[in-house]
């Protein structure tokens, strides 16, 4: 399902095991989070739909490197982003990617590590979900990837998840003037619907 949130930002919901892909056109046109892939020939309608096909993205930002973000990186022909804690998690396929939880491996490619921003975004490091999970910000927006979602907040019992740091990061993000969050998983929300357990799962 795809909604435009702005003529430089599309919000596109993943069906099945796939992430969520936001369409960002800034100076550049970037996606943040590819799904597994699995599904990627409806991920590049949404995108022609949108007027940029996967030939004409610039880039891919993920925001961390399990493989239900990253699994469709290697569809796209253009560099890919990632916070250096997970970077070499992302180059090598690792189990830190639970590429093996979905059966399938996940394609070695040669990210490149995030500045603290990104095109007009800035670079937000929430660890918890993984070690290099991120969070991109620029007001009235934050896309949240898997540190918080509109009805709760990422699990942390996976390789590299933490949650002591998980409660950091989410403390971190109730500091940020934003109106709406673009999650990795389930609907989009502002942000006084967003509803968080006492519990870290």
């Amino acid at each position: 399902m795809l909604e435009k949130i702005s003529d430089s930002l599309y919000f596109i919901q993943g069906r099945r095991y796939d992430s969520n892909s936001i369409l960002v056109i800034s100076d550049i046109s970037f996606v943040v989070d590819t799904g597994t892939g699995m599904l990627f020939s409806e991920l590049a309608n949404e995108l022609a739909r949108c007027g940029h096909p996967p030939n004409k993205i610039d880039a891919i930002v993920n925001t961390h490197c399990h493989f239900d973000h990253v699994g469709g990186n290697h569809y796209f022909d253009c560099p890919v982003h990632i916070h250096e804690q997970d970077l070499q998690h992302l180059a090598q396929g690792d189990e830190y990617t639970a590429a093996n939880m979905f059966d399938m491996q996940l394609t070695p490619t040669k990210p490149l590590a995030l500045e603290k921003e990104f095109h007009g975004w800035e670079i937000i490091h929430t660890p918890g979900h993984s070690q290099g999970s991120i969070c991109l910000y620029k007001k009235p927006y934050l896309i949240s990837g898997d540190t918080l979602f509109a009805d709760g907040i990422g699990r942390t019992d996976l390789p590299g998840g933490n949650g002591e740091q998980m409660q950091k990061s989410l403390d971190l993000l109730t500091k940020l003037d934003y109106g709406w969050i673009l999650p990795g998983h389930g609907p989009m929300a502002q942000k006084h619907e967003v509803t968080v357990g006492s519990d870290v799962i």
